[in-house]
């Protein structure tokens, strides 16, 4: 009898076959089957509106994966972890002196025993408190920080001034659109798409990079600050979605994924042959409506926890991995989590000047956040004892990317005819010519294995 444990995130994933054989290795199966018949309608579809396979699915028809926080045993998957939202009546004083506890014991945790501490800087509020928790909290440690830019967009004026201000040992790079679409046979592109088993997003092989370097500084460990927003609300636009919410028009996972998804339904259509097609809503629903009975705000957090935090971590995890890396994420540990799950909404996502929903119930959310409230409104107040208000309070910027700039005039991608329609990409902004270009190159990788 085979009993196998899933961690809370899924970084370590258990692959299977028809036959229940497993493997934390799908290269291990594709072999021992002696190939895949195809790749999964539900992987790609996924792959369109998440930017990776989510559940139990892979990018090929004949394997799965166990779930994240899950025990297998007896042929059935029982979760022993999901997110819950019973709220908490406490003080802000309070909420703000517990969460510097144990966001510091969880990095003390990761950094125990380990003298060299590599980190990742983008000069945003997550990895600068990491960068200036570990500074103050930890002084006996060497602290080596990574910035990644692009010709065109970067934050290094961000980086650089938080680098400085806590002497940090620094380096950054910055990359262009050869160094990110290079498909070569020995690049690292090529190497990180046959690790994960399925297309990149776009910062896996900035992280890869700079992580390189920090293996070559001999880092112990690289922290990162992936988490944060999905757990103390930073996604505010997505978290107001609910003012606009009529459940005599959709159910609330078809108002979020209208929004969500990064290919429309009728790009998809245009783009991928119908038989690598499946209803996001159809895939997704299963996991919503195991929150159906909680308030419809805690819903989307629940969404953004199931569904998009996994995704998060595991490109981040990837490219650790790829260069010999532990897990290194502070945000995502699990005592952490489950507090901030108790915390109050309104702590998350915080109204600014007396404003309640009452005020917004004519107003298009996206008009709402962070011009009326504040998102990640805790995190933000506890941050105030190790960084500025400048750094703290600045607009977020997100990946920093330049695919318009340097996509603008791409309109034809030679494309594998097997999965895609055509080769016409000239309808997609930037980001989806990105998408486009790694799931042909994953395709690419993996024909040689299909039978």
């Amino acid at each position: 009898m085979t009993t196998l444990k899933t961690d809370f995130w899924g970084l370590e994933n258990f692959y299977y076959d028809s036959h229940k054989n497993f493997s934390n290795n799908i290269d291990n199966l594709i072999y021992q089957n002696d190939g895949f018949s195809n790749y999964s309608k539900e992987g790609i579809s996924s792959f369109l509106t998440y930017r990776y396979p989510i559940a139990t699915y892979t990018m090929f028809e004949d394997f799965k994966r166990l779930d994240s926080s899950v025990i297998f045993e007896n042929d059935k998957q029982t979760p022993y972890w999901r997110p819950t939202f019973q709220e908490q009546t406490t003080s802000e004083e309070v909420a703000i002196i517990k969460i510097r506890e144990l966001l510091k014991k969880s990095i003390a945790n990761l950094v125990k025993g380990k003298k060299r501490i590599g980190a990742m800087l983008s000069g945003g509020l997550d990895s600068s408190l990491i960068v200036a928790m570990l500074k103050k909290e930890f002084p006996e440690k060497e602290i080596y920080t990574y910035s990644v830019g692009f010709y065109g967009d970067d934050e290094f004026e961000f980086s650089d001034s938080v680098a400085k201000e806590f002497s940090t040992n620094h380096k950054k790079f910055i990359l262009g659109l050869d160094d990110i679409t290079d498909s070569s046979e020995h690049s690292i592109i090529n190497a990180l798409i046959r690790k994960k088993a399925a297309p990149l997003h776009p910062n896996e092989l900035p992280l890869a990079i700079a992580q390189q370097q920090a293996k070559l500084d001999c880092c112990d460990i690289v922290l990162c600050g992936e988490g944060a927003d999905d757990i103390f609300g930073g996604y505010g636009r997505n978290l107001r979605m609910y003012l606009n919410f009529d459940k005599q028009k959709s159910t609330f996972l078809e108002k979020i994924l209208a929004d969500y998804r990064y290919f429309s339904i009728e790009e998809r259509q245009r783009l991928i042959r119908p038989e690598f097609l499946v209803s996001d809503i159809t895939l997704s629903e299963k996991i919503m409506h195991e929150c159906s009975s909680i308030d419809i705000r805690n819903q989307m957090l629940y969404f953004i926890q199931r569904l998009h935090t996994k995704g998060l971590i595991e490109r981040g995890m990837n490219a650790l991995a790829f260069n010999g890396f532990s897990a290194g994420f502070p945000f995502i540990d699990m005592d952490l989590v489950n507090y901030a799950n108790s915390l109050p909404f309104s702590m998350k996502v915080k109204y600014n000047d007396g404003f309640s929903d009452c005020d917004f119930q004519n107003v298009n959310y996206k008009d709402v956040s962070e011009k009326y409230d504040t998102p990640k409104y805790i995190l933000k107040k506890m941050a105030e004892q190790y960084l500025s208000t400048d750094i703290i309070y600045r607009k977020k910027y997100g990946f920093p990317v330049p695919f318009e700039k340097w996509l603008a005039n791409t309109n034809i991608l030679e494309l594998d005819n097997t999965v895609f329609n055509s080769s016409d990409v000239s309808y997609l902004n930037g980001w989806k010519k990105y998408m486009v270009i790694n799931l042909n190159t994953f395709i690419k990788i993996f024909n040689k294995y299909r039978k």
